[in-house]
């Protein structure tokens, strides 16, 4: 995470539980929110400057919306998509690190 983005490394997953590792990078703070089948009210609490937060969410096969919910920072350009789905080599296991955000502030 970094003002105003959110990148993933990769942008796939395997269906299962994920444990995603965000990093923030910048000088404001910042926080990840991911909703999609299955998944309502996942988010990291607010990750201040340099921080780092780990989020464990149980994916099932589909579109992952994730997004920073602090002041408009979603508007700001701080939203992305994850695709989840069956076992590939370019997609992390079960418990593996599925995303790192790192973030640069606002």
């Amino acid at each position: 995470m970094k003002e105003y983005s959110l990148a993933l490394s990769p942008a796939r997953a395997a269906a299962g539980t994920v444990t995603f590792v965000v990093r923030n990078a910048g000088s404001l703070a910042h926080a990840l929110v991911v909703a999609g089948p299955g998944v309502s009210d996942a988010h990291t609490s607010t990750i201040s400057p340099g921080g780092q937060a780990r989020l464990k969410v149980t994916l099932q096969a589909g579109s992952y919306e994730l997004w920073c919910p602090i002041d408009k920072h979603k508007e700001l350009g701080m939203d992305t998509h994850l695709q989840a789905g069956g076992n590939s080599p370019s997609s992390p296991g079960p418990s593996s690190p599925a995303a790192t955000s790192t973030s640069t502030g606002q």
